[in-house]
């Protein structure tokens, strides 16, 4: 994270006077996607989100070759902050929040984790025995994001677009809108283009960490923590959680019925009224 720069910090509301509240997003998902989880945490809590190095002007995915680089631009640019955060993660933000939290504990204030992407660990054994065999491996999710589209004609066009796409079906409309109008940008020929590059995305999604389950158990016991988890989650599973509940006893867990992996953009009211409720 750059320093002395304020270029990657969005302000997402709420009083100056108020507790800090950071919001790490999503991979694919810029910043101000979460403005409707935000806007309903603004009254108590001053939102801002760090764009990840996705984002940065004229960097290489090649510069990444685990969520750990990650975690460290999340360190540095949460030391640029006058005051510690209630770290928000939700999927890659959810891993590189614990992470953080676990190098840095003075940086927090609490912790919550919205659906953070901690596989099974057997998944992670037979990627790591890939990865030293070389095998190649390309998840359904890096061939998607490399076919994704990424011009429209116009910001209207593309909301109109996605809301036909069942990733987005339940979405509210303001969480698209706000994914839409925060995550493209005009290009030189009048149309409008996604500012978070596929490549990018495909990457991250290709280099998922296979030792966060080391960390899990290192978060301080004096940070309260949060873990929320969709009910129909495919990627914080049912036997990942029950090793969480193992690894923390002090920490708090939520399922979130008939949710999936979206569910702060698809159900922002009600993940809003959890945060606020463990946090008061």
């Amino acid at each position: 994270m750059p320093r002395n720069s304020c270029e990657y910090l969005h302000d997402l509301g709420g009083d100056l006077k108020s507790p800090l509240l950071h919001i790490a997003h999503a991979n694919g998902f810029p910043p101000g996607t979460y403005l409707p989880l935000a806007t309903r945490l603004a009254h108590a809590y001053h939102v801002v989100a760090l764009a990840a190095r996705p984002l940065w002007h004229n960097r290489s995915p090649r510069d990444v070759r685990t969520w750990h680089t990650l975690a460290d631009d999340l360190i540095e640019g949460l030391e640029t902050l006058e005051d510690r955060v209630i770290g928000v993660g939700h999927s890659l933000g959810g891993v590189t929040t614990l992470l953080a939290a676990v190098r840095r504990p003075d940086l927090f204030r609490a912790v919550v984790l919205l659906d953070a992407v901690l596989l099974p660990p057997r998944w992670l054994a037979l990627l790591v025995w890939a990865r030293r065999l070389r095998i190649p491996w390309r998840p359904p999710l890096v061939k998607a994001a490399l076919r994704r589209r990424r011009v429209w004609p116009s910001r209207e066009a593309a909301i109109e677009y996605l809301r036909e796409k069942s990733f987005f079906a339940s979405w509210q409309d303001a969480a698209l809108r706000a994914y839409v109008e925060s995550g493209t940008h005009p290009t030189a020929g009048g149309q409008v283009e996604l500012v978070y590059p596929p490549e990018w995305e495909a990457h991250l999604f290709a280099t998922v960490p296979t030792d966060v389950w080391r960390f899990v158990p290192r978060l301080s016991s004096d940070l309260p923590t949060l873990f929320v988890r969709g009910e129909r989650s495919t990627t914080f599973r049912p036997k990942a959680l029950v090793r969480a509940v193992q690894m923390l006893p002090h920490a708090r867990f939520v399922i979130l019925s008939n949710a999936g992996h979206m569910f702060p953009l698809e159900r922002p009211a009600e993940t809003a009224s959890y945060l606020c409720a463990f946090l008061a």
